[in-house]
């Protein structure tokens, strides 16, 4: 039992050995393995090897059934992979070598066998040459041909006759009957006639039985899922059962010339489109590098990259962080998330970087993976284009886009004001005319207090205008921390006359905690005071106004409730468009500007909240302010 799993050890190191020289050979060639081979074949020929019985009835060779099931897998390997002339060449080097090695044991005896032979321990003759056996010598070069031209013809044959076999299939079946062969002449040149023949025949079919069965497994997979993905893989397909009897020494010779001129005119093409490759990648505008997978190695970049990051290619390949360092801080932490998406083939990404003369430059790189033959990623490729002058181009169309828009808004925002500044100009003219006309100190007084009511309008109109041209070229707000709840009081405070004379019930209805809110106070006031202002001028005789404020989740709300005339639903969406006003608003007040609730619009929205209205004619109209959260501190 032990020598039987000894025996697949030995089977499965030299059969895995046979095919990792293989796998290796599109890199270093045959030449290891065929050395391998040789040293097999020597090993078999000098008939080292031991006799053990597995069990009665049964005698098996340990040194043929181990060495002689590898070489015969190889030969098969070659003829597959390689082709005819592979293992054509390979048979008849293993055959050559098996008789130069008999020739040099013959010689060593003949020396040994004169009558100045001898030895240094004056050992007998045949202890140290052993008398050759000229049958069993026979035999075994003759079955060791026959087994390795019966393993590619068997293979061939059945491929060419049952191709729908499996492939997997198809090699076992070659390999057990080569294997048999070998036994069978073997023993019928051997010992056919002696007594040994029946006793060796069964335990070499067994041995060589179960050599091909261990073999089987590691050969079939090599050669379907390994070796058909090497570049030089010829297979079965269009090839003749015969075909590796078909060609001569002068064939051999000949495929290895022209395997030598194909080989010197590949590596001429290579040299010659690496020079193409070369004189492109140095005159591109784009640059381009290779880097390894974890971009801890650069391993190649064009001139152009060097032109764009203002850095030589020798001080990027001695510092591979260069690349991170040359990028601008505020991209760096962005850039570093997406490089994981480079193998994936999805890394497109825009950032700035800054040279080594301290200018900034855009640029936009680009990568895509580069597999190996297991189709494993291993390198990253990529493209670097700067594209600073497009940035600034689109910078200068947006400030340009920009421009315009003041323009426009400018333009429309004159067309407005010279539509509502023309009836106080024509009231002043009108009036200055009645003046100068009457001589009735009564009229005069009326007159005057007309034009004094007309100025104050046409007063707020432009300072309303003014704020409203101040918001809109304002940039960031200066915020300072603003106590709400005391600002609304200094604001209720300042109208106090007003309430007092129409008799308006004020209800401040704040919350506990006061909250300071990230403010611009001024601003604030104002559009605090407009909606404050208009709820009091729109409330009749007697009414209420109500201010509260709710804090909740780091937000502020502040509503404003009053108990007026109402907006009528059709007007609610306009009542923040400039000089905009309601009908009924024109009834009650007609020396409003239209501009007040533009500018409290204006001033909330530049302190990230928003403003809404709920209101019914005849009831009353609430205001509501949100500013966002994040703003306010508790």
């Amino acid at each position: 039992m032990v020598n039987g799993i000894l025996l697949l050890v030995d089977l499965w190191l030299l059969g895995g050995l046979t095919l990792a020289l293989h796998r290796i050979s599109p890199r270093l060639g045959f030449a290891p393995l065929i050395v391998f081979i040789g040293a097999l074949t020597v090993l078999i020929q000098s008939q080292l090897g031991v006799f053990v019985k597995p069990f009665p009835g049964f005698i098996m060779l340990i040194s043929s059934n181990v060495l002689v099931p590898v070489v015969v897998m190889a030969v098969l390997l070659l003829y597959i992979a390689d082709g005819s002339v592979s293992a054509r060449t390979t048979i008849y080097g293993v055959l050559g070598i098996s008789l130069f090695v008999v020739a040099i044991r013959l010689m060593y005896r003949a020396h040994l066998s004169l009558p100045s032979g001898g030895n240094f321990f004056d050992l007998p003759i045949d202890v140290v040459a052993p008398a050759l056996n000229v049958r069993t010598i026979l035999a075994s070069l003759v079955a060791f041909a026959a087994d390795m031209f019966v393993i590619v013809i068997f293979y061939q044959g059945l491929r060419n006759g049952f191709a729908h076999w499996p492939e997997w299939l198809t090699i076992g079946l070659a390999l057990i009957a080569s294997l048999w062969t070998d036994a069978l002449v073997f023993s019928l040149i051997s010992d056919l006639g002696t007594p040994d023949f029946l006793a060796v025949l069964p335990g070499g079919v067994l041995g060589k039985t179960i050599s091909a069965l261990a073999l089987w497994p590691l050969a079939a997979y090599y050669l379907v899922r390994v070796a058909s993905r090497l570049p030089t893989y010829v297979g079965s397909q269009n090839r003749r059962t015969f075909d590796v009897l078909s060609g001569s020494l002068n064939e051999i010779k000949l495929a290895l010339v022209r395997t030598e001129a194909a080989l010197e005119k590949s590596e001429t093409e290579r040299r010659q489109e690496a020079a193409y490759f070369r004189q492109i990648s140095d005159h591109v505008s784009e640059a381009l590098w290779l880097a390894s997978l974890n971009q801890t190695q650069a391993f190649y970049v064009n001139p152009a990259y060097e032109r764009i990051w203002g850095r030589s290619a020798a001080s990027l390949y001695a510092d591979p962080h260069s690349f991170i360092n040359s990028i601008h801080p505020e991209d760096r932490e962005r850039v570093v998330a997406a490089l994981p998406n480079q193998s994936k083939g999805n890394y497109d990404i825009e950032f700035r970087i800054i040279r080594l003369d301290a200018t900034v430059r855009w640029v936009r790189d680009r990568a895509f993976p580069i597999h190996d033959e297991q189709g494993q990623v291993y390198r990253i490729a990529g493209i670097t284009e700067d594209i600073t002058e497009r940035k600034q181009a689109e910078k200068q169309q947006l400030e340009l886009a920009v421009e315009r828009e003041k323009v426009k808004m400018l333009r429309e925002f004159v067309s407005e004001v010279t539509h509502d500044l023309k009836n106080p100009l024509t009231t002043f003219g009108l009036k200055i005319g009645l003046i100068k006309a009457t001589t009735d100190p009564e009229k005069r007084r009326r007159h005057l207090e007309e034009l004094g009511l007309q100025a104050a309008r046409m007063g707020k109109m432009i300072e309303d205008m003014l704020t409203i041209v101040r918001l809109e070229r304002k940039g960031e707000a200066a915020l300072t921390h603003v106590d709400v709840h005391q600002l609304i009081r200094e604001i209720c405070a300042e109208m106090q006359p007003l309430m007092e004379a129409k008799a308006i019930n004020l209800t401040l209805d704040l919350a506990e905690t006061a909250p300071q809110l990230q403010a611009d106070r001024e601003d604030l006031a104002r559009a605090l005071a407009n909606l404050i202002d208009n709820g009091l001028h729109y409330t009749p005789q007697g009414g209420c106004l109500r201010v509260e404020t709710q804090v909740a989740d780091q937000s502020l709300v502040i509503r404003i409730n009053d108990t007026g005339i109402g907006i009528p639903p059709e007007d609610q969406p306009h009542i923040f468009d400039r000089f905009f006003r309601s009908i009924n608003a024109r009834a009650v007040d007609p020396g409003g500007t239209g501009l007040g609730l533009v500018i409290v619009k204006k001033i909330v929205e530049q302190h990230g909240g928003q403003v809404d209205v709920s209101s019914t004619v005849g009831a009353g109209t609430t205001f509501s302010v949100y500013l966002q959260s994040g703003r306010t501190e508790s």
